[in-house]
């Protein structure tokens, strides 16, 4: 009877996910083994020829390497930034640790497009930061940084910044400081503590941290488009583009692909940090 109650219970999620989120994602895979159409949703017959175009059309090949180099430039920038900030405030006492993770929320609660549109006042031609180096002297022409790549790298670093922060913040507290005690009494110096105790004791929010850091930057289309303009796209401002030109087929072939990248990258983090071993089941 327990088992059947608790199959009873079960079961409604169960349709519900089934229904609405295994089933659109298997008909939309379906969608993109098919040509596009002028007049319906897809065109009759099975075809891979839009996996084929992604793979081998060097426009989309190049828009791939740009949305994964940008990708891991955030990602490398916010993991050290991050691990810096987050050591530091895992060392203070809980109040002013609170504290100091509360203050790093509250830009989460601010719109990604005020945000970047704020980015766009800043790093305009005629933004702020142009017209005080103009005014300093330090310039004699506007700056170039909108509608570059590396204006998408900072207008999503800052806005990403906190998730890494707060993920490797909290592993960090959590470390039994007996473990460290015990390695300098065994004659460890800062350092090997630090790679040898500390490094693999923080891998479930380093973990957790780059997974959250490289999911929302390969799915941050607004940041891209206001910040990055067409010549700085990435694959999800393709996506994007062929939803609106009705070419869902296309849209469908590149949506999966950058779901492939997603569970590939997140596959090879979760290998290469194994943050189960700190539970001791990794």
């Amino acid at each position: 009877m327990r088992k059947l109650a608790g199959l009873a219970l079960l079961l409604p999620p169960l349709l519900v996910f089934l229904g609405f989120f295994v089933g659109p994602l298997l008909y939309l895979f379906y969608v993109s083994l098919h040509a596009s159409s002028q007049s319906e949703l897809y065109g009759a017959g099975f075809t891979a020829a839009n996996y084929a175009a992604i793979l081998t059309d060097p426009f989309y090949r190049r828009i791939l390497e740009r949305t994964l180099a940008t990708t891991l430039e955030i990602l490398g920038l916010s993991l050290v930034i991050g691990y810096a900030a987050a050591f530091t405030i895992a060392g203070l006492p809980p109040r002013r640790r609170l504290f100091c993770l509360v203050l790093l929320l509250f830009p989460l609660m601010v719109s990604n497009v005020v945000r970047a549109y704020g980015w766009v006042a800043l790093l305009g031609r005629r933004g702020v930061l142009s017209t005080a180096l103009r005014d300093a002297g330090i310039i004699d022409r506007p700056l170039t940084i909108l509608y570059t790549t590396d204006a998408v790298v900072i207008g999503l670093l800052t806005i990403l910044l906190p998730y890494m922060i707060i993920s490797i913040a909290n592993a960090l507290a959590s470390i039994d400081r007996a473990y460290g005690e015990a390695a300098q009494a065994l004659g460890a110096g800062p350092v090997r503590r630090f790679l040898h105790v500390t490094l693999p004791l923080s891998s479930p929010g380093i973990a957790s941290g780059m997974l959250l850091v490289f999911l929302l930057t390969l799915s941050a289309y607004v940041t891209v488009t206001l910040l990055g303009g067409p010549q700085s796209k990435m694959l999800v401002s393709l996506v994007y583009d062929g939803v609106v030109a009705f070419d869902w087929p296309r849209a469908a072939a590149l949506a999966f692909t950058l779901l492939a990248a997603a569970l590939l990258a997140a596959a090879i983090i979760l290998a290469a940090l194994r943050p189960r071993r700190v539970a001791g089941r990794g």
